[in-house]
């Protein structure tokens, strides 16, 4: 029984299981975010560490955006598609061809929140926040709606679920419990 049969199999079982599967996660080097370089030093980590599955890093940083000065300004944040996702994909590609039928695949996915908070400034994105959250709402589906266009190629490629990294959200940062 290989690993993807093993993990899916104790989704079935309602006994006690003899096995808890495991993963341990890091962020490579930059020489390491793309490409074949990105898809083999997955596989070197998945292989050494003989986890239960493959968990790919999410490395397709959000572009600054620099005309976001005020709330009102993210409405004009652009939705990213085929060119922007086109490398990350790849390495999904890479991982789902190499290893997709012996382990299951899950992909990183940021929130919204934590995107917004690589296109400018997070103490600006705090700010904006609280000055107007109606109008950086308007950001955040275009984010949003970005990040759904990453997640239904993902599934297209094989991806079998999504590890969603909510970093940055806390409820601490955002005093004002109306938002």
């Amino acid at each position: 029984m290989n690993k993807r049969e093993r993990i899916f199999g104790l989704l079935e079982t309602d006994g006690p299981w003899d096995y808890v599967p495991a993963g341990f996660f890091i962020h490579f080097p930059e020489q390491y975010h793309y490409g074949q370089a990105a898809v083999d030093k997955h596989l070197e980590y998945f292989r050494y560490t003989g986890m239960d599955f493959v968990k790919i890093q999410f490395e397709n940083r959000f572009p600054d955006r620099p005309e976001i000065r005020r709330p009102a300004d993210w409405a004009n944040m652009p939705q990213y598609g085929p060119e922007f996702y086109k490398n990350q994909l790849s390495v999904v590609k890479g991982l789902v061809d190499a290893v997709g039928t012996e382990a299951p695949i899950i992909m990183t996915l940021y929130s919204t929140f934590m995107c917004a908070g690589q296109t400018v400034d997070k103490d600006l994105l705090l700010q904006h926040l609280q000055e107007d959250p109606e109008q950086v709402k308007k950001g955040f589906e275009a984010i949003s709606q970005s990040l759904l266009y990453f997640v239904r190629e993902c599934i297209k490629l094989g991806v079998d679920g999504f590890y969603a990294s909510t970093q940055g959200g806390e409820s601490f940062r955002l005093g004002n419990s109306d938002l």
